[in-house]
């Protein structure tokens, strides 16, 4: 390998870790890459959903607990956390970038290109895929939703702004990696580089390639339509969901996994005919996972900090290390940048994770993690895990044993008041007091409609003259 390597990332949105541990999902391509690559098989998200993990993966620094407070007006969705990169915390592609390296963002992960948002800093070029999910940046597709008039765009914006589609590279995740493999090749050669590809898919909407989906469940097995919204979109609970609702739900997240793979595979073959990979170091992240009817559900939410959602994919594939290895240790999202810089020899402060790449970590290795998403936090040890509420400890305080109960069935925190106190000890420590919980960042509501905001900002609209608190435009 060359004394200056190259990086690229990949980072999936919403890929189950199970999903190639597992028969789950068919993916041959990951599962190749993972025979080359270093796989950290304990690795858990930091701080949840997508712009808190991303921030502390492109930084180094916790995004939990919630200690900044940015200006988040206009963001949706507006949760804890969810806001941009603080000014004094330094992206990899920013330190990449003062050492010589190119680099370049291609991401469809439309909330870091909101306009609240700023996980452009550090990359000289960036290539935004438009369209995923709610992204309605047709003026049909708001038009029909409703989206102009505050209503967060559904499956009607989505399906408008993707009816011109035919064939498979017309997708999303095709387009992303396509577009990544040609960056590479441009170039490739011309110096060391560094390309983060985002990839959203097998984000919702779940909507694979028919036959994707048919090879999980076939349609003559259901009566389910290959398209509609509830499959699309799939959230909650749903009492009188029938079995094959739920069984061609299911399919069309596993085929979606599956045609995601298939063109990251593709990736990966033009990465090696160009030969990116002799001189690169590639590393595959996923941020978190989603419930597949485990719980009788489907979707994620902060009240289910289980494996299925908060395990995270993290593979290194080095060129020095010619075969895959596996790695049991505690680690987090954190933990990539630090690891990464110095595999590629980049100064850099101190910061809040710690490189655990095997020949170089110092750090002793963790005995627990913390995964927080809005108030919800789950502590979580090589025998436990404690899921609570940290601004009501006392309400819903769930503790599993899943060293015997993988499937966190079973709640036992009558039986174990010890584990508990240790557990909440532990949060208590990172957060620097006793609970309950008072974070900085409280969100202000945003011009979200379900949270009353653009109808704060029309009642300031009506008032002649009125300056709004803390500017004078909108």
């Amino acid at each position: 390998m060359p004394a200056r390597p190259n990086l690229i990332v990949v980072c999936f949105d919403t890929l189950r870790r199970d999903a190639l541990t597992t028969d789950l999902c068919r993916t041959p391509a990951l599962d190749r890459f993972a025979a080359s690559a270093t796989v950290y098989r304990n690795a858990w998200a930091e701080g949840l959903p997508t712009i808190p993990f991303r921030r502390a993966t492109y930084t180094g620094r916790r995004s939990y607990p919630w200690v900044h407070h940015l200006g988040d007006r206009g963001s949706f969705p507006n949760l804890a956390g969810w806001h941009a990169i603080p000014e004094a915390h330094i992206t990899m592609a920013e330190y990449l970038y003062a050492r010589g390296y190119a680099t370049g963002l291609i991401s469809d992960l439309y909330h870091q290109f909101k306009a609240t948002m700023n996980f452009q800093r550090g990359f000289v070029s960036w290539d935004f895929v438009r369209g995923q999910e709610a992204d309605t940046y047709t003026l049909a597709a708001q038009a029909l939703t409703g989206a102009a008039h505050g209503r967060r765009s559904g499956p009607p914006g989505y399906l408008y702004q993707t009816r011109r589609r035919a064939v498979d590279d017309d997708y999303f995740v095709a387009q992303v990696f396509d577009r990544a493999a040609a960056w590479v090749e441009g170039m490739q050669g011309a110096g060391p580089y560094m390309l983060w590809v985002e990839s959203f898919t097998p984000h919702e909407f779940w909507d694979p390639p028919q036959r994707f989906a048919d090879a999980y469940c076939p349609p003559e097995a259901t009566a389910v339509d290959h398209i509609v919204p509830q499959s699309l979109n799939p959230g909650g609970s749903r009492p009188a969901a029938e079995a094959a609702d739920i069984a061609r739900t299911r399919a069309l997240y596993q085929g979606y996994v599956t045609f995601a793979d298939e063109r990251f595979g593709r990736f990966m073959a033009r990465l090696g005919r160009a030969g990116a990979l002799r001189d690169s170091i590639v590393v595959v992240l996923s941020d978190h996972g989603t419930e597949l009817w485990d719980k009788g559900r489907f979707g994620k939410g902060a009240d289910r900090l289980h494996p299925y959602n908060t395990a995270i994919h993290w593979m290194i594939r080095h060129p020095d290390v010619p075969r895959g290895r596996e790695e049991a240790l505690f680690v987090q999202n954190h933990d990539v940048a630090p690891t990464l810089l110095r595999l590629l020899d980049i100064p850099h402060p101190a910061l809040d994770g710690h490189d655990v790449w095997p020949e170089t970590r110092t750090a002793p290795a963790r005995d627990h993690v913390i995964t927080g998403w809005s108030d919800q936090v789950c502590i979580r040890d090589s025998e436990w895990a404690l899921l609570l509420d940290t601004a009501r400890p006392d309400s819903g305080l769930r503790l599993y044993r899943h060293a015997t109960d993988a499937a966190e069935e079973h709640e036992c925190s009558s039986d174990h008041a010890d584990v508990v106190a240790r557990q909440v000890a532990r949060l208590e420590a990172l957060l620097g007091a006793p609970l309950p919980a008072r974070y900085v960042h409280r969100p202000s509501g945003g011009f979200s409609a379900s949270t009353g905001g653009l109808a704060q900002v029309r009642r300031r609209l009506a008032a002649p003259g009125e300056r709004w608190e803390g500017s004078n435009a909108i």
